[in-house]
């Protein structure tokens, strides 16, 4: 599906007007989260926050919005790149969220319209499929659907485990408690995958210094 809502398509707002709009959009529960998603993309496209002196969009938002988390951003951003105001209205973000991730596991093109009629295979307690359509689908229907498509892996072993435990707790001393910086893990095709997010450019160094002390000692001999 391509994207309905590019930032272009909004007009030229300060940082301040921005701030202002996602505080009232703030109090307006989840009919509020497509405009966050769309200011959102429109502060991290045009630059303005670094035009007004904050090292990154993450840092703008990090400062002044601490009840919403960078992965929260990101998807109230991409589904207003994706979907309609009046589809986030009706379905709100997870649903839509959760619809775009299994749409893209299953080549399942989504229409610009008549989202409420797609096909879900949806399964069941005991091992059956049955198909739904999304309007049928609540939340649940849907992970449990992107789950059943998505192809199983092989759990991370017991070393790996180790290893990004240690690296995640020199993460922890390294960035305050609160910060958005995250170091995730993940499985694909039996490798041990990690993911650094929400660092920002003034915390680069502390990244290093926080990635070489997360070096167990014996792996460090080891390279030498």
């Amino acid at each position: 599906m391509s994207e309905t809502n590019a930032s272009n398509t909004l007009p030229d707002l300060t940082l301040e007007q921005v701030r202002s709009s996602i505080r009232t959009y703030l109090t307006q529960g989840n009919a509020g989260n497509y405009g966050i998603g769309r200011l959102y993309n429109y502060t991290v496209t045009t630059q303005l926050a670094e035009k007004n002196g904050y090292g990154s969009a993450q840092a703008f938002f990090s400062q002044n919005f601490k009840e919403l988390a960078q992965s929260t951003l990101s998807r109230y951003g991409a589904v207003a790149r994706q979907f309609t105001e009046e589809a986030c209205k009706t379905y709100g973000v997870a649903k839509l969220a959760s619809l775009s991730a299994y749409a893209k596991l299953t080549e399942l093109v989504l229409p610009h319209n008549d989202l409420g009629s797609l096909s879900i295979d949806v399964p069941q307690d005991g091992g059956a499929v049955i198909q739904k359509s999304f309007d049928e689908c609540n939340l649940d229907d849907l992970l449990q659907a992107l789950k059943h498509k998505r192809k199983p892996q092989k759990p991370m072993s017991a070393t790996d485990t180790a290893r990004v435990n240690f690296m995640q707790e020199s993460f922890s001393r390294h960035f305050a408690k609160g910060a958005r910086v995250e170091l995730k893990a993940s499985v694909k095709d039996g490798k041990t995958l990690l993911t650094i997010q929400g660092v920002p450019v003034e915390d680069v160094e502390r990244l290093v210094e926080a990635l070489m002390d997360g070096l167990q000692p014996q792996l460090v001999r080891a390279a030498v």
